[in-house]
Parts: C-alpha cells; sequence; structure tokens
C-alpha cells in the first residue's frame, strides 16, 4: 500500500492565489483595484461596435469608457 502522508495535498484557494500574486509580481505586475462606471463602459463598447476610434477624454469616466471600447474589440 502507498504510504498516504507522501500524497500532494491540494492547494487551498488561499495558497494558489497568494503564489499567483507572487508569479504576477515576479513579471512586473502590480495589483490594484479599478471601479468601473458601467454608463462609460457601455458607451466605450457601443462606440467599438460602432467602428469609432479610442477617443475616451470626452466621456464621463476615460479609464472606463476604454475599458469598454478595449472589451469590445477584443470580440471582434
Amino acid at each position: 500500500m502507498a504510504d498516504q502522508t507522501n500524497q500532494k495535498q491540494p492547494l487551498s484557494a488561499a495558497e494558489r492565489q497568494r503564489l499567483f500574486k507572487e508569479r504576477q509580481r515576479e513579471a512586473g505586475f502590480r495589483h490594484t483595484t479599478v471601479w468601473i462606471h458601467t454608463e462609460a463602459e457601455d458607451e466605450g463598447k457601443q462606440a467599438a461596435r460602432d467602428g469609432k476610434p479610442l477617443e475616451p477624454m470626452e466621456s464621463k469616466d476615460p479609464m472606463s469608457w476604454a475599458a469598454g471600447w478595449i472589451s469590445e474589440k477584443g470580440k471582434q
């Protein structure tokens, strides 16, 4: 019989997340939280569907608008 103490235990979600964060930091990324304004994001998505250029500066929240535009362009 195989000794059960030698079997690898699955990692917890917290441990997997910690390892992922370490790998990302080593790759040059930093973790931050971004608040997305959904209306501006939707406007950016619609602009991408309409073939408009990435010009978010006139929107309520340019970051959200650009995120929507980029997200939609990624689907095309």
